[in-house]
Parts: C-alpha cells; sequence; structure tokens
C-alpha cells in the first residue's frame, strides 16, 4: 500500500507541473491568434473551410465572435473542462473533488489539445463533445442496474451531443457511431419488441444522416471523395517532384504553380488541384484523372507512401512521444511542424519546455500508471478478500458496488471501453488515408486524451475505475 500512494502522489506531481506550465503557455497566449490556414478561412469566411472542417454552428459562432476571441476561447476550455471533469468522475469517488478537478485540468492542459482550445478551430469542440459522450457511456456502463429512467436520459444526452457534433465538425458524427450503436443496444435489450424497433430505426437515421452531411448520396460523390483522398495519400507532400512526369496536355493544363500548391497545403488537392481541372474537364472526367495521377504517383513513391502509412499510424497512436522526436528530426516530416510554428510564435521557449516536458511525462505517467495497476492486481493475488470486501462497502447500483454483480475484470472493460476504441481507431485510419505524412495531431486529439485517461483511472478509488 506504502508504495502504490508514492506511485500516485508521484502521478499527482508530474500531473500538476504540466497543468502549471499549460497555465503559463494559456497566459501568454489567450488573446493572441494562431494563423492557421483553416482559421484564416473560418473568419474571412472562405466556402471550402466549411466544406472541408467546419458545421454551420461553429461557422456561425466564429462570425459573432471575430472581435472578441477571448469569449470563443473562453467557450471552448469551458467545455473542455466540463467534459474532462464528467470523465473524471467516472474513475474517482465524490470525496475525490479535488482529484476530480485536477485530472480534469491535466486533461485540458495537454499541449495538443490547449493548442487547439485556444485557436479558431473546430477540432476543440468537437473533441470535447467526443469525450463527453465517452464519459456518459462509461457511467452507464459502471451502473450495474437497469434503470430505464437513467438509460433513457442518457440516450437522450448522447444523441444531442451528436447532433451538435453534426453542426461543428461533421466529420466526427462518424466517430461516435460505435458509442451510439453501442448504447442503443443497451437501451433495447431490456425493453419490449416496439422498443427495439424503435432504437433500431433511430440508429438506421443516425448513420443515413452521417451519411448525407459527410458524403451525400450520389455515388459519383462517393468515387471524386476516394479519388481526391487517394492522389492526397500518395503525391503529399512531392507532387511537384512527379509534376514532370504528367504527359501532356494535362501537364500544362495543371501547371507549375499549381503543381506547388498541391505540394505545400495537405489538402492541395482538394483546394487547388481540382477547382483547376474542372476548368477543362468535367466533373466525372475531372475524377478520372485524379485516379490516373493517384497511380501515377503511386508507382514513383511506394516505398515512401509505405513508410509514411507506418510512421502516420504510430504518430496518431502515440501523438505526444513521435511529435518530440519530429521535432528533433528523428522521424520524418509532418503537418505537425506547422502546427507547432503556431505554437510557439508569442513563447517559443515555453512552448518547447513545455512540449518536451509533455513527451517525457507521457512515458513516465503511462510506466506508473502500469506499475499501479500490477500492484493492485498483485494485492488481489495476496488477498483475495479485498474485491469482495469492496463489493460489499459499495451501494447497489454504483460504480463502487460493481463487483456484486460478478462480472470478470476483462468482460467488463470490453463492454465499457470497446466501442470507445473503435471509434478511437476508426478516426485514426480515416485521417491516415487522407493523405501521405500529413500527420496532423489537430484532427485526433480525442485519441492523445485517452492516454492521459487510461493514467488518471488509476488515482480513483472507485472500484469502476479499476477495470
Amino acid at each position: 500500500m506504502h508504495i502504490r500512494g508514492v506511485l500516485r502522489a508521484v502521478l499527482v506531481c508530474g500531473m500538476t507541473v504540466q497543468i502549471m506550465l499549460g497555465l503559463a503557455w494559456l497566459v501568454k497566449n489567450m488573446g493572441g491568434l494562431q494563423t492557421f490556414q483553416e482559421s484564416r478561412w473560418l473568419l474571412t469566411g472562405g466556402g471550402v473551410a466549411g466544406r472541408l472542417y467546419s458545421g454551420a454552428l461553429y461557422r456561425g459562432l466564429v462570425s459573432l465572435l471575430s472581435s472578441h476571441l477571448r469569449i470563443l476561447y473562453g467557450i471552448q476550455l469551458a467545455a473542455a473542462f466540463a467534459s474532462a471533469y464528467g470523465l473524471a468522475a467516472c474513475f474517482m469517488g465524490k470525496d475525490q473533488k479535488a482529484l476530480r478537478i485536477l485530472g480534469a485540468l491535466a486533461l485540458t492542459f495537454i499541449p495538443q489539445t490547449l493548442q487547439c482550445h485556444l485557436a479558431v478551430l473546430p477540432w476543440s469542440l468537437g473533441t470535447s463533445l467526443l469525450l463527453a459522450q465517452i464519459a456518459l457511456w462509461v457511467d452507464l456502463t459502471h451502473n450495474r442496474t437497469k434503470e430505464y429512467g437513467r438509460e433513457r436520459k442518457t440516450v437522450i444526452a448522447m444523441l444531442g451531443s451528436w447532433m451538435l457534433l453534426v453542426c461543428i465538425v461533421p466529420v466526427y458524427a462518424w466517430f461516435s457511431l460505435p458509442l451510439l450503436a453501442a448504447v442503443l443496444w443497451r437501451a433495447g435489450k431490456s425493453g419490449g419488441i416496439k422498443r427495439r424497433v424503435f432504437l433500431g430505426l433511430t440508429g438506421l437515421a443516425i448513420a443515413v444522416c452521417c451519411m448525407a452531411v459527410n458524403c451525400g448520396f450520389s455515388p459519383s460523390a462517393w468515387n471524386r471523395e476516394l479519388a481526391a483522398n487517394a492522389l492526397s495519400r500518395t503525391g503529399w507532400p512531392h507532387f511537384q517532384n512527379d509534376y514532370d512526369s504528367i504527359p501532356e496536355p494535362l501537364h500544362s493544363e495543371i501547371g507549375l504553380d499549381t503543381a506547388r500548391k498541391v505540394s505545400a497545403y495537405a489538402d492541395g488537392v482538394e483546394i487547388s488541384l481540382i477547382p483547376k481541372l474542372e476548368e477543362y474537364y468535367g466533373p466525372e472526367e475531372t475524377t478520372s484523372i485524379l485516379w490516373e495521377l493517384a497511380g501515377l504517383c503511386l508507382k514513383r513513391n511506394l516505398r515512401a507512401d509505405v513508410k509514411n502509412v507506418i510512421w502516420d499510424m504510430a504518430a496518431y497512436h502515440a501523438t505526444p512521444p513521435i511529435f518530440a522526436m519530429q521535432l528533433k528530426g528523428r522521424a520524418y516530416d509532418s503537418h505537425s511542424g506547422i502546427n507547432y510554428q503556431q505554437m510557439k510564435n508569442r513563447a517559443p521557449l515555453l512552448s518547447r519546455r513545455y512540449v518536451t516536458y509533455a513527451a517525457r511525462w507521457w512515458w513516465l505517467m503511462l510506466g506508473l500508471a502500469v506499475i499501479l495497476t500490477g500492484c493492485k492486481l498483485a494485492e488481489r493475488v495476496v488477498n483475495p478478500d479485498v474485491r469482495a470486501g469492496k463489493a460489499k462497502a459499495g451501494t447497489p447500483g454504483t460504480c463502487e458496488g460493481k463487483a456484486k454483480s460478478g462480472t470478470p475484470g476483462a468482460r467488463n472493460f470490453l463492454q465499457s471501453w470497446f466501442p470507445v476504441l473503435a471509434g478511437a481507431e476508426w478516426m485514426i485510419l480515416y485521417f491516415v488515408a487522407q493523405g501521405s505524412g500529413i500527420m496532423d495531431y489537430k484532427k485526433t486529439l480525442c485519441v492523445t486524451v485517452l492516454w492521459y485517461v487510461a493514467a488518471l483511472s488509476r488515482l480513483g478509488n472507485r472500484e469502476g475505475g479499476e477495470g
């Protein structure tokens, strides 16, 4: 027990240091503007921004608060803290309010997430909504009593947050589908036929809405999206080098300036190349040309693309350590360098120390969490009565009384976290497929946060946090 206490204290101290660095960075950057290309589009009302990134609600919010960015940042920070606090509450008892606040601050002040909270980007609010859904789901699965009222409230809250996702960052609506399917399935298991049919139709309507918002219903639009992603995957960032291999008259029609723009911007295919091609060809022929160019780039850059796929998968799964390697030139070039340039504009030295500390702390934090888990398992092996005693002490229908149901730990973990991990993996695969070596960590903040959740869960004394 003494060793576990020391390890928990080290974990708390490490989180506190990261929070203090984050607070200092927040003070330096609260009134500034990170000039991301997406932010410029949003602030100037560019149509491309709405089509590629943000939903109508976020564009409206930016338009309303464009002259009061502090208010926008405050809203994003408040939403991030609220969702993080709800997630921390799933693992920590009511008597651990200070730890709940510490955990919420630790999740809010991760360098990559804090950068987006203080930026005109939809990824911050989108991530907060995803974390809120995870918190609702985990809290529901930790509650072992079948309460229809509780399940109904959770379903309504998750559907409401999903609708907000559609209006803020539509692509994220895809990644919450596993969670929504799980909560609808759980709510339908204990109901009659009518209830199951209604929930099933609700799930189908959600899936259709996702497709309509993100892809449309036209097969030609789906083919265009796949072709654009394929060319971005195989052609970025070396499309300019492949330009000389493009045969005439396509070589002259694209032009060197467009080829440079495709290489310079991760979204250059959508922004620059497709409009240029459509000046000469119709939509269907443009799609065919995109597939042709994707095949040409793949032949020329196959080895580099395979290497970048591996690096992208690793970087999206474990952003803090891979990001630190990139900054030292030990990994590979990606979109993250642009992000870091924006992050350190107002506080170069502080930003470097903040990011470096977070990368090193990431390894130590997870190591401490693994050791704490091992200590807990060893304690159960040595003293099997510990778990039974905790179950008797818990109140039925709460996380503390979970062990009373006799559900095995592995099975409980899968029930609670499989939909979460499925959504996270879907998110990673989706963004890996969009471009070779882009690795834009702004889009996968939820995955980064989940690593910290895994470590913070070791601080809780609720039985739900020991799963």
